[in-house]
Order: structure tokens, then C-alpha cells, then sequence
């Protein structure tokens, strides 16, 4: 860990540097130490980013879950205080980054304590594969933060006006966080594949694989179909009538999240094999394409081309990724089983959208979400995509945790 650590910071202070020169040259004064201290944030996010997949490799997932409980509390406690105290944006930013110090220190203790014992450093003939892995990893994470996330914006602050910028930002951050849920169990697969990988268990780590695609498709399809059917009524009643052209972007996206949830599962499977040729061209590839589309396409259709650019890319990224895993590693994507819940998810769709109507008044969107989940789980166990394994699922779960609170007791 010492060894990923040291390198690791030495990158994080060159952007730090980096990201300081832009603030200070093209900022305007009142944010600059606002953005200062956003970018001095990245080195305790970093670190914890650190001992948090060290404790992932140790499959502890308890103990990330107890610190991301914390954070989360310290953070929105922070954040009360501050706008009841009436600070500006540096103090809010200030929050943030005490109750991200803090964590990070929780997550470094943590670590030690499940590390606890003598170190190793990894032998001189290994070190040069790490670098090319990491590496290869690092261009990835680049090309998909700074590129293929953001070029959109990009063209659209060239050709179109501030109005169409803000629709599609809006539309798309929420098509991002929409993802979350989903995308929890992605962060525990890395350790889980890279074990059955090393001990050469290949029927095992394709049962878990297909597993993974499935359950991220069963929880990301109903929340991305409710979420298309409810956009204009939830954009209404949050922003006003003002932004409603984002509520058919917002549809659009969150049903591209959903193949981007599923695709982060082919990535983690993919650099558990140590596979990082095929993810490294599946991103480039889509890249490209990305730019390209965007050139072509935001400057005569706006925010409509935007999302064509973004979609083609995933789409592309994604069948890279899940060609790669079934040809070059067996692993095949669980088609009939996420055939069966986009049925239910379309029902949910329709059944939402019908009950909502053109109303933006919470108690019809409520009554509106509550049909559509009823009518997703009635088509889901019709089709048979919930069955006995949800069940069994869901039953020793709930054993667990009563189990955990009478010991606690």
C-alpha cells in the first residue's frame, strides 16, 4: 500500500498544482479561495480513496459502510450549521473539508487495524507490471473525467446559450445520481472477482459476474423507468415550469445510466482479470466517437446532440466491455434475465406516466411512483425476472440482521 501511496500523492499534488494555476489565472476573485481549498480537498480524498479499496480488498465492507455513515452525518450536520450561521460558499466549503479530513483519518485507522502486521513491498520484477496497470487505469479514469463527462458541456458553452447548458447539466447530474444505488455493489465486485480470478475458479467468478449484471439491472431498470415517467412532473415541482425542456433529457439519460451502471461491472471484471488492453480501447474508442458526435451534432441541435453524443458513447463503451468479457474470459451479460426486467421496467413506465399525468403536485407523484413499483413487481414475478433467489435473498438478510441487533442487545 506504501508503494501505491507514495506514487499516488506525488500525482494528486501535480494536479493540485495544476488546478491552482487555473484558479488563480482564470477565476474570478471572490471564488478563488473557495476553489483553493476544493483542490487542496484532493489530497485527503486521495488517501482515503487509498485505504478505503484497501479495506474492500479485505472484503470489510462494514467498516467503509460505518465511515460513509459518518461522513455523510458530519457532512450534512456541517452543511446546517453553515447556512443557519449565514457563512458564504467558503464556509461550506470549509464543512466539507473538515468532515472529509475527518473520514479520512476514520478510514486510515480502519485500515490499519484490519492491515495490522508486517509489510511486504512488492518484489523489483512486479513493480514494472503495477506501473503499466495503474497506469493504463489512470488513462481510463482521465479520459472518462475529463473527456468523454465533459465534452458535452464543452461544446454546448460554444454553441448554444446559457439556458440549454444549465437543461443539460441539470438533466444530467441527476442521471448520475439516480445511479448510485445500483452502482454500490460495483466498488465491493473488484476484490471478490480478483480472488476467484487468482485461485482460477472461472465457473465461479461467471456466476458472479452474471449475478452482479443482473442485480445491478434489477434495481437501476425500475428506478430509471420511474424516473423517465415522473421527470416532468418532479423537474416542475423542484424548479419550476422555467425547466421543464431538462425533464426529456433527464428520461433519456437515466435510461443511459443504466447501461453505464452496467458497464461499470464489465469494467471492474475487467481489471480483476488484469485485463486493462480492452478497457483502455473500449474508452478510447468511445471518446472519440463522443467528440465527434458532439462536434457534429450540439452545434444545430443543441442539447438533443448532446445526449445523442453521450448515449453513442456508452453504448459503444459498454458492448466493448461486455464483447471483451464474453469472448476473451467466458463471462457472458445474463441477456434473458435483463430482457425480462426491461419488461417490467416499461410497465413501470407506462403505468407511472399514465397515473401522473401533466401533474407536478407531490401527492399524485407519490401515488404515481407507488403504482408503477406495484406494477413492476407484479410483471417482475410474472415474467419470472423475481423469483426464489430474491426470496432466499431477502429472507436471509433479514435473519442477519435480526440476529446483529439481538447480539447487540
Amino acid at each position: 500500500m506504501r508503494f501505491f501511496m507514495r506514487r499516488q500523492l506525488v500525482t494528486t499534488v501535480l494536479v493540485v498544482a495544476g488546478v491552482m494555476a487555473v484558479v488563480l489565472t482564470g477565476v474570478e476573485p471572490r471564488l478563488r479561495v473557495p476553489f483553493v481549498v476544493l483542490a487542496l480537498m484532493l489530497v485527503p480524498v486521495t488517501v482515503e480513496g487509498i485505504y478505503t479499496h484497501a479495506v474492500f480488498g479485505a472484503q470489510r465492507y462494514d467498516l467503509t459502510t460505518q465511515t460513509s455513515t459518518v461522513k455523510m452525518a458530519l457532512h450534512l450536520l456541517a452543511s446546517i450549521v453553515v447556512v443557519a450561521l449565514g457563512f458564504d460558499i467558503l464556509g461550506l466549503v470549509l464543512a466539507l473539508m473538515l468532515g472529509t479530513t475527518v473520514s479520512c483519518f476514520m478510514q486510515r485507522a480502519r485500515a490499519r487495524e484490519v492491515l495490522a502486521g508486517p509489510s511486504v513491498p512488492p518484489p523489483a520484477a512486479a513493480r514494472a507490471e503495477i506501473r503499466g496497470y495503474v497506469a493504463s487505469l489512470a488513462v481510463v479514469a482521465v479520459l472518462e473525467a475529463l473527456v468523454r463527462d465533459r465534452s458535452e458541456i464543452f461544446f454546448l458553452r460554444l454553441f448554444a446559450p446559457p439556458e440549454e447548458i444549465a437543461f443539460y447539466s441539470l438533466a444530467f447530474g441527476l442521471a448520475t445520481r439516480v445511479m448510485v444505488i445500483p452502482e454500490i455493489a460495483v466498488g465491493a465486485l473488484l476484490p471478490t472477482l480478483s480472488a476467484l480470478h487468482g485461485r482460477g475458479d472461472r465457473n465461479e467468478f461467471e456466476r458472479v459476474y452474471r449475478t452482479a449484471m443482473r442485480y445491478v439491472a434489477l434495481s437501476g431498470a425500475p428506478i430509471a423507468a420511474l424516473v423517465a415517467a415522473l421527470a416532468p412532473g418532479v423537474i416542475h415541482w423542484l424548479y419550476g415550469a422555467a425547466y421543464l425542456p431538462a425533464a426529456r433529457l433527464l428520461g433519456v439519460l437515466a435510461l443511459v445510466a443504466v447501461l453505464g451502471a452496467l458497464r461499470k461491472v464489465a469494467a471492474a471484471s475487467l481489471q480483476a482479470v488484469g485485463d486493462r488492453h480492452c478497457a483502455l480501447t473500449a474508452t478510447g474508442v468511445a471518446v472519440v466517437l463522443n467528440l465527434v458526435l458532439a462536434f457534429l451534432f450540439i452545434p444545430g441541435h443543441a442539447t438533443a446532440g448532446a445526449v445523442l453524443a453521450n448515449s453513442a458513447a456508452q453504448l459503444v463503451a459498454s458492448m466493448w466491455a461486455f464483447i471483451g468479457m464474453a469472448r476473451l474470459h467466458r463471462a457472458r451479460v445474463p441477456v434473458g434475465d435483463i430482457a425480462r426486467i426491461g419488461v417490467a421496467a416499461a410497465l413501470l413506465f407506462a403505468v407511472a406516466r399514465v397515473v401522473a399525468g401533466d401533474s407536478h403536485e407531490l401527492p399524485r407523484l407519490i401515488l404515481a411512483a407507488a403504482a408503477g413499483a406495484a406494477a413492476f413487481l407484479v410483471a417482475a414475478v410474472a415474467t419470472r425476472a423475481l423469483g426464489p433467489r430474491e426470496w432466499t435473498l431477502l429472507t436471509t438478510s433479514t435473519r442477519r440482521l435480526l440476529a446483529a441487533r439481538a447480539g447487540g442487545a
